[in-house]
């Protein structure tokens, strides 16, 4: 059946001189029905938004996405508390977010397991560029405009209006 579904789509892109008929036709069916279990799941999701496909999702109801945005392949979304996306932001593939983390200042003797977890939200600003592989860690504010390179680890928040860079992120440029 695979193969039949590829060849299909060959000729279909050969008949009509269009690369990538197949990636177009199906991405589409699947990212709509992607956005829309989403919102049945208590996800808010603005007009126009996508969610590429291998997305792994903790609880989708504390998920909140403005308009005219999208996640890029392969995010992993890791949320006990609330994510925040603003309008028109972009994120490339490989994406992590982490909402928690193991309390990691108590005394040695205590298994790590039974130290607690701490809570934070994570809020992404409207206008924002995100590359791929970056990681951003619990309770991190990033402001609107700001670009965020190819693998950086975002721990604090971010300035809106700034390019940012490295392990952890740290401001590079201003954007004019």
């Amino acid at each position: 059946m695979k193969l039949f579904i590829n060849k299909f789509f060959h000729l279909v892109s050969l008949l009509f001189g269009v690369k990538g008929t197949r990636y177009t036709f199906l991405s589409d069916i699947f990212e709509s029905s992607r956005v829309i279990l989403l919102r049945l799941s208590g996800a808010k999701i603005g007009k126009n938004s996508y969610l590429r496909s291998n997305l792994f999702i903790t609880n989708p109801r504390l998920l909140t996405i403005g308009e005219n945005s999208g996640i890029s392949r392969n995010a992993s979304l890791f949320l006990y508390k609330e994510l925040i996306i603003g309008s028109n932001v972009q994120i490339g593939s490989n994406l992590t977010i982490h909402t928690a983390e193991h309390i990691l200042d108590q005394k040695l003797d205590k298994p790590i397991i039974e130290r607690g977890e701490k809570y934070k939200g994570v809020v992404i600003g409207s206008n924002v560029y995100i590359g791929s592989n970056v990681t951003i860690l619990l309770g991190v504010k990033i402001g609107d405009g700001t670009v965020i390179a190819a693998g950086s680890v975002v721990i604090n928040s971010l300035d809106g209006g700034f390019i940012y860079a490295g392990v952890p992120a740290k401001k590079k440029k201003i954007i004019k």
